[in-house]
């Protein structure tokens, strides 16, 4: 045995958690049902069975009883419809420990990978408080449907639109906590997705608001007309380029709602896109450090051969970076969409613009300073100002988004350290054996 292997008997408390380190991954193999097929060494170590025990067990095997059924339900009815996910989970080991895990759990080949790491985020305690009180509802009778429907509910009070909205943000926070934690900096494809979010979400808020002003727009040329009238003959100047005004802002505004609003347009898709950039992109991050946690481990696995799970994470691995890479380079092209779009609004701005002046003044010279005109000439210059500002904020997001995107599908953007590769227990081990940080992984 090595000399840096646990004692597992001797290292283990009495009570409260199993030993289980912020930097350590874990993760267990299943079938479509939920049977363990395989598994890593800290899995073991951690739950305190032997292999011949968990082999062939029910994953429910380690389950803690105190765990909400409403979480397996959701987490399942995700699963089932080929996503991955991630859930927040209390688990119990052989000798009556808990120990809690934040899993992400992906479909392979025969069933489905479950990774997992220590939670140490903001978003674990308010969620554990939740399992807490949906336990608490299920002992009292509630029925799983309900409570699960109460989940649901309650993480749309913590703002998530629902449960794939909570697993973006939960793996995002996990992981960059986790690095925050042991003192490293933050993981450069996990910060630069969340950078992406942000962007995507200033995006988004933008767009409301040149929303907000398109439609205040769209109805002041008529005013115009109606003032214009009151100062000048049938079809003077001031009413026909009110007319023209009203035609130039809705033929905008038709624009807008087919290019900007619409439900398949780049403004609305590129935050679900950069969502799925990440999640597949993190998925690869752990697949990585359990396949180098499994190098690294030197241990039998029971019946399961170590070459063979090595190589189906590896093959597991590449298909999430190559889909990470798919979805990144798809984000590239939506933002370079967006960037086109925002030129585009610039031309129609820059026309609207033109005929506000050219009323201005013709309204001069009609010397008629009291019709109210020049105020409404005033309101359209102040919301043409507030539509370009947004548009420029638009710009500039999604120019960034286009390069950060492009940057995220460069292979340098998964470099991972040691400490998340190996995990701390590893560390001594990996300082006396170099070959292993040489090794494929």
């Amino acid at each position: 045995m090595d000399e840096i292997d646990e004692k597992r008997d001797e290292l283990r408390p009495k009570s409260g958690e199993a030993p289980f380190d912020l930097g350590e991954v874990f993760y267990s193999r299943t079938d479509d049902r939920g049977v363990i097929q395989s598994g890593n060494y800290v899995f073991q170590r951690v739950a305190h069975y032997e292999w011949d025990e968990l082999l062939g067990a029910p994953h429910k095997t380690v389950r803690h009883p105190e765990m909400p059924k409403a979480v397996f339900r959701v987490f399942w009815d995700e699963l089932k419809a080929g996503k991955v996910t991630a859930a927040y989970v209390n688990n119990c080991a052989k000798d009556g420990l808990n120990y809690w895990v934040f899993a992400i759990v992906a479909p392979c080949k025969g069933g489905y990978l479950s990774a997992r790491i220590k939670p140490s985020s903001k978003l674990f305690e308010p969620v554990r408080q939740l399992y807490e009180q949906l336990f608490d509802a299920e002992k009292n009778g509630a029925s799983v449907d309900d409570t699960a429907q109460a989940l649901l509910d309650a993480l749309k009070g913590m703002g998530y639109d629902n449960y794939d909205a909570f697993v973006v943000d939960a793996v995002g926070e996990e992981l960059l906590s986790e690095c925050a934690h042991l003192g490293l900096e933050p993981i450069a494809s996990v910060s630069g997705a969340r950078e992406l979010v942000s962007l995507a979400d200033s995006i988004i808020a933008a767009t409301r608001e040149l929303s907000t002003e398109f439609t205040y727009l769209g109805g002041i040329p008529r005013n115009l007309q109606i003032k214009a009238a009151r100062v000048e003959r049938t079809d003077g100047p001031l009413s026909v380029l009110a007319r023209n005004y009203e035609g130039m802002s809705v033929d905008m505004s038709e624009w807008f709602e087919a290019h900007v609003v619409g439900e398949n347009t780049s403004f609305s898709s590129i935050r679900r896109t950069i969502e799925r950039a990440m999640l597949v992109g993190s998925v690869a991050t752990i697949l990585a450090r359990c396949d180098r946690q499994l190098l690294s481990e030197r241990r039998t696995l029971g019946t399961v051969e170590i070459e063979p799970e090595r190589s189906m994470l590896g093959e597991l691995q590449a298909d999430y970076k190559t889909r990470s890479r798919e979805a990144y380079a798809l984000v590239a092209t939506e933002a370079g969409k967006i960037v086109n779009s925002c030129r585009d609004m610039k031309r129609m701005l820059l026309g609207l613009d033109t005929l506000r002046v050219a009323f201005k003044i013709e309204d001069s010279r009609s010397g008629e300073a009291n019709a109210g005109i020049g105020d409404i000439i005033a309101q359209l210059g102040a919301a043409q100002e507030r539509a370009n500002t947004q548009r420029n904020t638009i710009l500039e997001d999604s120019q960034r988004m286009a390069e950060l995107a492009s940057e995220m599908q460069e292979p340098e953007r998964a470099h991972l350290p040691d400490l998340l590769l190996y995990g701390p227990r590893m560390m001594p081990a990996v300082a006396k054996t170099p070959s292993l940080k040489k090794s494929a992984a």
